[in-house]
Formats: structure tokens, C-alpha cells, sequence
């Protein structure tokens, strides 16, 4: 399970964190597939608006490959998102797109934005894992998209790294 102290400062890891707890909490109560799925919507809106926010950065426009792979996770996200919100629907749940308790970051150095950025998708991959765990027991084809976009969340992770080892971080 992702520590404490890896938290720090990283207010955008620190939201992701809340919204896992606020899921495990759910876990623990039956007939709460829509809230818990809420929960990776929330968090999925977050990363659009953080990944956005640094594609469209000082360091996203004046290095136009920072600036596109950052809009490509943040297209990945929005793909999230909309199959979560319609996975709630599906289940007669209405998609929630507010989000209160999130902050995309103000701007700074890039390379400890990234490395923000990565301890936040190792969590929401956690977040991911967990989720699984749950429908797998109950709700297959919810299980089934919820590895989908964790792949896509694996595959940001990796990303992010490299954009660390091409800055030397």
C-alpha cells in the first residue's frame, strides 16, 4: 500500500489518496458499485486536468513533445473517464463530473511535476487493483474494463519515467 510519506507536498497524490480511502471505506458496505466506481471517475477527472494543465505549461509549449505527451495521457484519461461514466450509468448510477477536493497543481519544475505525477498513477494504479479485486467477485465485465484502463495507467507510469531519464532524474 502506498505510504504516507511519499506525500509530502504532492497535493495532487494527497487528493488521489483521499479518494482511495473514501473507496475502501465504501468497500466495506454493500451496494456501492456506483459510489466506488465515482471514486475512479474523480479520479480520473483530476489526472485530465492535471496532465492538461502541464501539456498546455511553459515547458508543454515551449518543448512541443512535453506538451504532446501530456495531452496523450491527458486523451487517455478523458477515454477513462468516459467509460467509467458510462459503466455508472449502465448500472443506474448518474456520473458525478464535480471536483471538489481536487487541485491540478500549480506550475513549477517540470521533473518534480513528473515525479509527482508518478507517485499519484502508482496509486491510482493500486486504486485500480483494488477495484478489480472487488468486481471481479460480483461484476465481471466491470472488472474486465476496470484492467483495460489500468494498462493504460501502467502504460503512464512508464512514460513518466522515461521523461525523468530524458531530464536525468
Amino acid at each position: 500500500m502506498f505510504q504516507q510519506r511519499f506525500v509530502g507536498e504532492n497535493t495532487f497524490l494527497a487528493d488521489i489518496m483521499a479518494t482511495r480511502q473514501t473507496a475502501s471505506t465504501l468497500m466495506a458496505r454493500e451496494g456501492q458499485d456506483v459510489a466506488l466506481l465515482q471514486t475512479l471517475l474523480t479520479a480520473e477527472i483530476a489526472c485530465i486536468l492535471r496532465y492538461s494543465a502541464i501539456a498546455i505549461s511553459l515547458e508543454g509549449l515551449q518543448k512541443s513533445w512535453i506538451g504532446a505527451e501530456f495531452q496523450e495521457q491527458a486523451n487517455d484519461e478523458r477515454k477513462h473517464m468516459n467509460l467509467l461514466a458510462e459503466r455508472i450509468e449502465q448500472l443506474g448510477g448518474v456520473p458525478d463530473f464535480t471536483l471538489a477536493p481536487h487541485r491540478a497543481g500549480a506550475p513549477g519544475d517540470l521533473a518534480k511535476r513528473v515525479h509527482e505525477n508518478l507517485a499519484a498513477e502508482r496509486c491510482v494504479i493500486e486504486h485500480y487493483q483494488d477495484m478489480i479485486e472487488y468486481f471481479a467477485k460480483h461484476d465481471p465485465m466491470t472488472a474486465a474494463m476496470l484492467e483495460e484502463i489500468m494498462r493504460d495507467e501502467e502504460d503512464h507510469t512508464s512514460d513518466m519515467e522515461d521523461l525523468l531519464a530524458a531530464y536525468g532524474n
